[in-house]
């Protein structure tokens, strides 16, 4: 009964895979925990309204009024997942099913599990299950649809490598986001934010996960990205392809690296690790109009505070100069409202001249 099951795994597999795909080398390599067969008839039902389309690598579900959506993603996934799977050295596995969800109530019922509530899309490997939000319940500055597709599309397919091994998280994020075109500038800002602050996450750590932190989280996803892009920069196209294959077989962690890169994973760290130390990344941060705004924020608030004391001290002496002020009009006005005194006797009537006036 194995030996037919496992005959069933690799033929399903194997005309699955797109030409040139690497593929499992033998039937013992298939992981023992993947049941294709299993996991389709554990998939959870769709609306009855939803339409869908049919392809050779995915079916593509959503609402009516997502039409033009629907069409567009079940095109894009015809082409990308064989590519992804190409680029991974995996077969494409069994046909995926992917959801469009057309609000976010949908999005987190349709699911087997629960999503998070950032989450764009989501992937069940075994399953072969993705699930998408709608245009609609997107945020205006989210990335293109296509590109959350192909992320999932490689958890998935790495998902399905791996079987019942643990996918190293670092590996999982790191090769998600490389393959889907994810590795821009702000990976590069979030490097040097983290070689300017508490410095970078070693392999170990985050290979069963990411930091709970959201900053050092960041951090790791960009380490993550730059690792990948970096091994097959350095040491060639096959690097990835032999790394997942020897991984998903079971191999020790130096055993792969030394496999994939001819170098232990500690020489491969401590070289990329030592690319970006001798690079000038870490001034980014410095040349941040972001980070000069922070920066000046203190130094705003002292300006603030200091003008204020000065102001303080100059209505305190205006106050001063004006209570003195008011003391003079005041002996002033005093000394002008004194009683009149009584006028001389000769200045009391006209001066007449002895004799008269002569005229």
């Amino acid at each position: 009964m194995k030996l037919l099951r496992a005959i069933a795994v690799f033929l399903l597999l194997a005309f699955a895979a797109p030409a040139g795909a690497a593929e499992w080398g033998s039937l013992e390599d298939v992981p023992e925990a993947f049941d294709p067969f299993e996991a389709l008839a554990q998939r959870p039902p769709l609306p009855e309204d939803f339409i869908a389309t049919r392809g050779l690598y995915a079916d593509v579900h959503g609402s009516p009024r997502d039409r033009a959506t629907v069409l567009r993603l079940a095109e894009h996934a015809e082409a990308s997942i064989p590519r992804v799977a190409a680029a991974l050295g995996v077969g494409t596995g069994p046909r995926m099913r992917i959801t469009l969800a057309d609000d976010q109530r949908a999005f987190a019922e349709l699911q087997p599990g629960e999503p998070p509530g950032w989450a764009d899309g989501t992937a069940y490997p075994h399953q072969a299950l993705i699930y998408l939000r709608a245009p609609r319940i997107r945020e205006g500055t989210a990335r293109p649809l296509e590109q959350v597709l192909d992320h999932e599309i490689t958890h998935v397919l790495l998902g399905q490598a791996f079987g019942h091994r643990p996918v190293p998280t670092w590996l999982q994020e790191g090769l998600a986001q490389w393959v889907a075109g994810e590795y821009g500038p702000e990976t590069t800002e979030r490097l040097a934010r983290g070689m300017l602050g508490g410095g970078l996450l070693k392999l170990d750590d985050i290979k069963h996960g990411f930091p709970s932190d959201p900053v050092r989280a960041h951090l790791a996803y960009a380490q993550s990205a730059d690792l990948i892009a970096f091994m097959a920069s350095e040491y060639g196209p096959g690097t990835i392809p032999t790394l997942v294959k020897e991984l998903s077989r079971g191999a020790p962690f130096n055993a792969a690296f030394r496999a994939a890169t001819g170098e232990f994973a500690d020489a491969v760290d401590e070289q990329w690790r030592g690319r970006l130390e001798r690079s000038d990344l870490w001034l980014t941060p410095l040349t941040s109009e972001a980070m000069w705004w922070g920066l000046g924020a203190p130094i705003l608030v002292l300006g603030w505070l200091a003008v204020r004391r000065r102001n303080r001290r100059k209505l305190e002496r205006w106050r001063h100069e004006e209570a003195m002020q008011e003391a003079l009009y005041k002996a002033l006005e005093r000394s002008y409202s004194r009683p009149q005194r009584a006028e001389e006797p000769w200045r009391a009537a006209p001066y007449e001249p002895p004799g008269g006036w002569v005229h």
